[in-house]
């Protein structure tokens, strides 16, 4: 089925771009959905056409994505398979490729290539990769794995165990596929993707701000100390909670519906007393949110770039990141704060006491640098 183009239209522009993903992820304030928001942002700017090819039709969060970035257009099968043989086989192996997610993709491609071919298709979802292949899209038109997955970038040995051995391996043969490339968000992740092998090689290609409003200068208060992300132990809540009740700070939240209470019976275990919790905004309300902090303070165990370092940054918030938790080299030359877990209550007090806020993003110039580097790969 063809999800109309919002405005009512099929522009002609100078280039088309598939953006393939999975409805699961199409949300407007997880890491895969704020990337499209970013890229779709870039897009427009530089005068592209996005089709979104989807597995299913968008619902709920992802039905609210869709009608609010009006500027592409977008295709998922009329009449998807279902996913409860898949979500009750796993439960037993781990997570593997869904068959039937694949076929979904498949279907919608197809339906998306009955209107227009596209010059270059990015990947988001995995399961998409091998719809792509068994169409054999990246024989031809440009195609590109983008990561967001943390095991492709961990060591083998540090990968997520919610996936099991036939999906790890079918994600580590993506970089193989002749005709495919993949792209990251940062230097950083070229390095802790040298134990893969590639067809050719990986390059860097940075996540755009999906809130650019996150840039603009911010004059109202600053009180507070900063979290994003979901509740879950790999962000590492409990750490937060515990270093923000030990320093006496205030505390400030972002996370999604689902963390609300549990972050505030963390908070109320702690004796954190009214925490300053929001979910699920974005835009103006976001980037105020985040600008309102003093510190931001994420403790996460591990990442597959960290999006909520880069907001923070983006906003000109000093960022304190756990320098054993290594994946604050992604941010090595973007001012990011170090301390060890022992010391994070000390250095979070030392912080919060002496900090200076830009007054102007340096941001705005990577921003800049960002757009310009996805306007030469795809040329």
């Amino acid at each position: 089925m063809r999800g109309e183009n919002q405005t009512g239209c099929m522009t002609h522009t100078s280039k088309h771009i598939y953006f393939a993903v999975s409805v699961q992820h199409f949300i407007p304030t997880g890491g895969i959905g704020s990337f499209f928001r970013g890229f779709l942002r870039m897009a427009n700017h530089f005068g592209w056409q996005v089709t979104v090819v989807l597995d299913k039709k968008p619902f709920g969060q992802s039905r609210e994505m869709m009608e609010a970035q009006s500027s592409a257009t977008y295709f998922w099968p009329p009449e998807p398979l279902s996913y409860a043989a898949h979500t009750a086989a796993t439960q037993f192996t781990g997570e593997m490729v869904n068959v039937s997610k694949v076929a979904n993709f498949i279907e919608a491609f197809k339906l998306a290539r009955a209107e227009n071919e596209p010059d270059h298709i990015l990947i988001n979802t995995p399961d998409a990769v091998e719809a792509a292949l068994n169409l054999n899209l990246h024989k031809k038109h440009p195609t590109t794995f983008y990561t967001h997955h943390e095991n492709l970038v961990v060591p083998m040995n540090k990968a997520s165990k919610v996936f099991g051995p036939s999906y790890n391996g079918f994600l580590y043969l993506i970089p193989q596929i002749p005709g495919m490339t993949v792209a990251t968000q940062c230097d950083y992740n070229l390095v802790r993707m040298g134990h893969l092998s590639f067809a050719k090689p990986p390059i860097v290609l940075p996540m755009p701000i999906p809130d650019p409003q996150l840039m603009q200068p911010y004059s109202g208060k600053r009180e507070g100390v900063l979290f994003i992300g979901r509740h879950e132990p790999r962000k590492d809540p409990k750490l937060f909670v515990k270093t923000v009740a030990e320093a006496g700070l205030p505390a400030k939240v972002l996370t999604n519906k689902r963390g609300v209470k549990k972050f505030e019976k963390l908070f109320a275990d702690a004796g954190v007393s009214d925490p300053e919790i929001k979910c699920q905004i974005t835009g103006e309300d976001k980037a105020n949110f985040i600008k309102s902090a003093k510190v931001a303070f994420h403790p996460a165990l591990s990442e597959s770039y960290g999006f909520s370092a880069m907001e923070t940054l983006a906003a000109g918030l000093p960022t304190l990141l756990i320098e054993e938790r290594e994946w604050w080299q992604a941010f090595a030359n973007d001012g990011v704060d170090l301390t060890s877990k022992q010391d994070a209550t000390a250095a979070l007090c030392s912080l919060y006491g002496t900090t200076q806020h830009t007054l102007q993003s340096p941001w705005a110039q990577h921003e800049a640098n960002t757009f310009a580097s996805w306007n030469t790969y795809m040329a």
